[in-house]
């Protein structure tokens, strides 16, 4: 549900600095709306080679980190396996699970988040309404994201989503018993002569 892996070819150089300066910012953004401990555990949904998750990992109880590329994760588990090595985080604080988020069904997380992986999704309702399923009441959900373009983000990549209208993504969000506190854009991507605006959008389990 979240991607084909034609991120096998990227996942060595995926961490760039636009995409390190653009989930710093994510990161920023979720901690002025959530503050993170050590009770919190959470999922990070489209988690690639873990440039947010990996960046806020210790402040949690424990990560669940989910991806449909191979390559991601892979890349993703030699991060991990530093971390490990540094004693930073134990072993039993994360897991990764290479696949959909369907793969994931115990009912007990407290926060939910992504960054940049919703448009890749084909059917973003029934993400929604397993994202609901497996949140624990008043639990939250966190998505950054592309607002609507003209499809030249991507250039030649096809995609399921050119962003989103946000408005018509909170009504699928509100459908699956969640509640939307906020939505509202933070950022704005340069990319080639052009601007993209990010929105954030945040919910909670009702």
């Amino acid at each position: 549900m979240i991607m084909n892996d034609y991120f096998k070819n990227k996942a060595t150089e995926w961490d760039s600095p636009m995409k390190i300066a653009m989930s710093e910012k994510f990161v920023e953004e979720m901690q002025k709306n959530i503050k993170f401990n050590k009770a919190i555990k959470a999922m990070d949904l489209g988690c690639g080679t873990g440039l947010v998750g990996v960046g806020i990992i210790e402040q949690l109880k424990s990560l669940v980190m989910v991806d449909n590329s191979k390559a991601m994760t892979d890349k993703l588990k030699e991060k991990i396996g530093l971390l490990e090595a540094n004693c930073s985080i134990s072993r039993e604080s994360v897991k990764i699970i290479q696949g959909t988020i369907e793969k994931y069904q115990a009912k007990d997380l407290d926060v939910i988040f992504s960054l940049m992986a919703f448009h890749h999704m084909e059917n973003t309702q029934a993400t929604f309404e397993h994202i609901s399923k497996i949140l624990k009441p008043g639990g939250i959900l966190i998505i950054g994201d592309l607002a609507e373009e003209d499809g030249s983000f991507h250039g030649e990549e096809k995609v399921p989503h050119n962003g989103f209208n946000v408005d018509l993504l909170a009504k699928e969000v509100e459908s699956s018993e969640m509640d939307l506190e906020s939505a509202y854009i933070y950022n704005t991507i340069k990319k080639g002569n052009k601007d993209y605006e990010q929105f954030i959008m945040i919910a909670k389990k009702i």
